[in-house]
């Protein structure tokens, strides 16, 4: 069973360390722990995970099936304050008549929720959380551009999204990133997801990512915007100022915003539970 944080064995090599008497945990908790350090910090063997939170290692791979199920949902609840104060300067960097495009990451469905106010606005995303969250406001177009469903993230990847996007001309993108460098510019970890961030990226005149914090030291499997092609990146006060400065020095504008006050993540439409599931007969 995969996870879409690369694999289920990701959660399973998750650093735990520091935590004090994990031992009570419900799954649900003992999940959002482990997520919360995956987008953070490096990893350790399940045996560790295991003894951490005093389980069995069956139990451990029981919460990595729940957690490949549940992924999303959880990212969504992590780093909140932050995400939401990213989303509302990426927002404002918006202008009316403008075409945007929107990744699938959970930074990119909080800027969706930002921009529902905004009037003649094109919004181009492969993102059904994004979409969603656009599809009733009513100075929006959504465009999307269709392709192969990964329900873990519940965006659609593939050839038939690529080739729609290379014949469009889009004025800025606002993507998501599993990590950043330097070297290697945006990164994340899924190939089907680089793919079309890369495609998405290509289209736009102006490309900017959206990640908080916690990114600035992750790395991932593969880059899909180098250094050189972004316009700027949006991030909150927690990034590492050497890190933030390095950056400007070569010419890339980062904007970084202080996480506003301690809000309940916006729970999305559940878009998997509105698919009636068949029940097997005899």
């Amino acid at each position: 069973m995969g996870i879409d944080l690369r694999n289920a064995r990701a959660y399973g090599r998750a650093v735990i360390a520091g935590d004090q008497d994990l031992r009570s945990l419900s799954q649900q908790e003992r999940m959002r722990r482990v997520l919360e350090r995956l987008e953070t910090r490096d990893y350790v063997p399940v045996s560790e995970l295991a003894e951490s939170f005093s389980v069995s290692q069956v139990t451990v791979r029981s919460d990595l099936g729940e957690l490949a199920r549940q992924g999303l949902e959880l990212r969504l609840r992590l780093e909140v304050e932050r995400k939401r104060a990213i989303a509302a300067a990426a927002a404002a960097m918006i202008g009316e008549g403008e075409s945007v495009a929107i990744d699938a990451s959970t930074t990119g469905y909080y800027l969706a929720l930002e921009l529902r106010s905004k009037r003649e606005l094109v919004v181009v995303t492969n993102g059904l959380l994004v979409a969603t969250a656009l599809a009733d406001a009513p100075g929006i177009t959504v465009l999307v551009p269709g392709g192969m469903l990964r329900l873990s993230a519940m965006s659609l990847v593939g050839d038939f999204g690529a080739d729609v996007l290379r014949a469009t001309r889009i004025n800025k993108g606002f993507l998501g990133a599993r990590g950043l460098s330097l070297e290697r510019g945006l990164m994340d970890l899924n190939p089907d997801e680089v793919r079309i961030k890369q495609e998405m990226a290509g289209a736009c005149e102006l490309v900017y990512g959206i990640l908080d914090g916690t990114k600035w030291h992750r790395s991932g499997l593969l880059s899909f915007a180098p250094a050189e092609a972004l316009a700027g990146i949006v991030t909150d006060s927690s990034a590492p100022v050497d890190d933030v400065e390095a950056w400007r020095a070569v010419g890339v504008e980062v904007i970084t915003v202080e996480p506003g006050p301690r809000e309940l993540p916006v729970r999305p439409l559940d878009l998997r539970r509105a698919v009636p599931q068949q029940k097997a007969s005899g």
